[in-house]
């Protein structure tokens, strides 16, 4: 019950996010900027705090690590062969990148949570470790997968000047840099990345609300019904099963599972809207991968401490 209630709050910030558009409060139409404002300074920060701040030192790579990169990979890998299988009528290619955004991505927010409520700082430094290793390549796949399969003709020189422009890919080597460098942030940086960064998730959440709608929503698509399945069904039994061949801990795997059962991150309905994605498609699928988290994620934290 506390774990579901810890993912409510998250819910009700997407409601709000719709209903400052359904009471025309702030249409539609107004959200562009915000949209823009959230993927070019808000995400970026916050990537570049998160990343600078994880400990990479840590002995918790490893199998654990190993885990995680495979699971995510078979789970794309098999987003990808979608392409192959459907035809661009059936799967269009704005469709097909968000389904890729939808099963990679994951919320570090809620994990951190969840963590936090079970496994106390044992879990919370597996998912510090999750962060380290994770965000860099899963932004750069995602951003791959965009440039490749947007709108325009992609050539293999736009991809890469799209990845070294893309204002995530720019956060996160920030971060990473400043990691390497051993050299703490002063008092006063940090706090102003921090209050900026913070913004991050409730500012995407919002937003992803205001793109609800709820005739879509009560009258889910095949694709929707994909997205649910790739993510919260899928991946964590790829990871369950990788789990058990590297033989982690019970801790380890129920923060695995964390990693893996959380819905997708708010950020890549911001970045489906500016790099031509399914972003109502994204919007949808993230409103119901949130809502089922608040049913699965208590069972998952039952099947391990029983």
């Amino acid at each position: 019950m506390t774990l579901a209630l810890a993912i409510l709050p998250l819910i009700l910030t997407l409601v709000a996010g719709w209903a400052l558009v359904a009471a025309k409060f702030l249409p539609k139409a107004d959200w562009r900027g915000i949209e823009t404002l959230s993927f070019r300074l808000l995400i970026p920060v916050m990537l570049i705090r998160t990343i600078a701040s994880v400990d990479l030192s840590t002995s918790q790579f490893g199998p654990y690590a190993l885990a995680l990169l495979a699971s995510l990979g078979v789970t794309g890998l098999v987003v990808l062969g979608l392409r192959g299988v459907f035809s661009h009528a059936t799967l269009p290619n704005p469709a097909f990148t968000t389904l890729f955004q939808t099963t990679t991505r994951w919320n570090g927010f809620i994990a951190l949570a969840a963590a936090e409520l079970v496994t106390g700082e044992a879990g919370l430094a597996l998912i510090a470790v999750a962060f380290a290793v994770l965000i860099a390549p899963l932004n750069v796949a995602n951003i791959i997968i965009l440039s490749a399969f947007g709108t325009g003709k992609a050539r293999f020189g736009s991809i890469v000047m799209t990845i070294a422009k893309n204002p995530l890919i720019i956060g996160a080597a920030i971060g990473l840099t400043i990691n390497i460098s051993g050299l703490p942030l002063p008092a006063a940086v940090d706090g102003a990345l921090e209050l900026i960064g913070r913004a991050a998730l409730g500012v995407g959440l919002l937003a992803v609300g205001a793109g609800i709608s709820l005739r879509r929503l009560l009258r889910p698509s095949v694709r929707v019904v994909a997205g649910i399945f790739l993510r919260l069904i899928l991946g964590p039994l790829v990871f369950l099963g990788i789990a058990g061949l590297l033989d982690l801990t019970v801790i380890q795997t129920l923060s695995g599972l964390f990693v893996l059962g959380v819905p997708a991150a708010s950020n890549g309905y911001i970045v489906a809207k500016q790099m031509g994605g399914d972003a109502e498609l994204y919007a949808d699928i993230l409103t119901w991968q949130t809502i089922l988290s608040l049913a699965l994620l208590p069972v998952v934290v039952g099947m391990f401490t029983l």
